[in-house]
């Protein structure tokens, strides 16, 4: 398979994804405080998944820039990784209208962990069984920070959702980061 059809699907899945997270944003009929107050929680949670799936098409279009063909595996690791990571709208959607039940984030989080994995075997799948893990101490260490979260969710499920916004902006820190690395 070449390329630029995976990638041109790819994009086309990320696209649609936010495009479902905004659509599922309900504009209030009366801007009283208490419907002020849920519209902001509703953009914050469209922002923080925005900047997750932000980081994960980010990292997919660099894992896919040195590539010239694609193999089986990689195709069907490509589609399994959309497939979950357009679960993140069902999830995203339950968080905004239930912030404070544990069981949309508890989900949203098994969601992005389950997504990291398949992106992991995705990469290997891509560059070769001695590629190694793409970033392996970021990918550590996000998978610890995700799980803590995920266990904050059982008694305070709107901190837990407010502290998740670490996640993506980290990913976004460690890309710049390991950009200006790989120019010097």
């Amino acid at each position: 398979m070449s390329k630029g059809r995976l990638e041109a699907f790819s994009d086309g899945v990320f696209a649609i994804i936010i495009t479902i997270i905004v659509l599922g944003m309900t504009l209030p009929d009366t801007f009283t405080p208490a419907s002020t107050q849920t519209f902001l929680w509703e953009i914050f949670i469209f922002i923080e998944a925005g900047l997750l799936i932000g980081q994960f098409w980010y990292s997919h279009s660099r894992l896919f820039d040195q590539v010239t063909s694609i193999s089986t595996s990689a195709v069907l690791f490509n589609i399994l990784f959309l497939l979950i990571l357009s679960l993140v709208p069902l999830f995203t959607r339950a968080i905004m209208q239930h912030p404070d039940l544990t069981a949309p984030i508890i989900g949203f989080v098994i969601t992005i962990l389950i997504t990291s994995l398949i992106f992991q075997l995705l990469h290997r799948a891509v560059h070769g069984k001695n590629s190694g893990i793409d970033n392996w101490i970021f990918r550590i260490s996000s998978f610890i920070f995700v799980i803590i979260i995920g266990t904050i969710s059982f008694s305070a499920p709107q901190i837990s959702t407010i502290l998740f916004i670490i996640f993506p902006v980290a990913g976004w820190i460690m890309q710049l980061v390991y950009r200006r690395q790989t120019k010097k």
